[in-house]
């Protein structure tokens, strides 16, 4: 199935005629991180109350939209990604987002709402939000990003921070990956799934939240 957001050797489609794909990412990078900035120092309004899919994408539009023009929409193709293990990650169905978001949603409400949580309860519930809406990843490109501002804000709702500093890409990338769905791939088409571990990200959270 061809990729409708990428050109024939898997560049994404964008605003700026970018056809190189280190060119692509280092723009990138410096552009969303500007605007992740405008965000967090709340320069922006959003104009979403709750922590559901509207805000996923409103997040994801305010980084990405100098970007691409698909930001902030869910994607309509399946996603996976290679692991630098060899390994692949898959992600939630396209039909599956929406359903499953509004079930995520219940989930952000009451971390919100619920009052005399400890910093223990707080810090289990972030990491439980995270996995979950990481293996749904709704965007084409840029889910890390836009996840790590939502979870950023939502960790705020009840006091608490999130310092990103103090993991490397490498690692976060390693623990968020074996978290969810992800396999071996037989003949390129059939996973062979592994048990999620969710150890290496309740690693992390323990470690950037305060």
């Amino acid at each position: 199935m061809a990729n409708p957001y990428t050109d024939e050797v898997g560049i994404y489609h964008n605003k700026l005629g970018i056809t190189d794909a280190d060119e692509l990412k280092r723009v990138e990078y410096d552009l969303t991180t500007r605007r992740a900035q405008e965000i967090l120092a709340h320069r922006v309004d959003l104009g979403v109350q709750n922590f559901g899919l509207a805000r996923q994408q409103a997040i994801h539009l305010h980084l990405f939209q100098d970007v691409y023009e698909w930001a902030g929409k869910v994607r309509t193709v399946p996603s996976s990604r290679r692991m630098d293990n060899g390994m692949v990650s898959v992600f939630a169905e396209p039909a599956d987002l929406e359903p499953r978001w509004r079930t995520l949603e219940k989930k952000t409400h009451a971390y919100i709402t619920t009052g005399g949580l400890t910093f223990a309860q707080k810090r289990e519930a972030l990491t439980g939000i995270f996995i979950e809406a990481n293996h749904l990843h709704p965007f084409p490109d840029g889910n890390g990003r836009s996840l790590q501002v939502f979870m950023k804000q939502l960790a705020q709702a009840q006091g608490i921070d999130l310092d990103y500093s103090k993991v490397n890409a490498e690692e976060w990338n390693h623990a968020s990956a074996v978290s969810g769905t992800h396999g071996e791939l037989f003949e390129h088409m059939h996973l062979i799934p592994v048990k999620p571990d969710l150890e290496p990200i309740s690693k992390i959270f323990q470690k950037i939240v305060s």
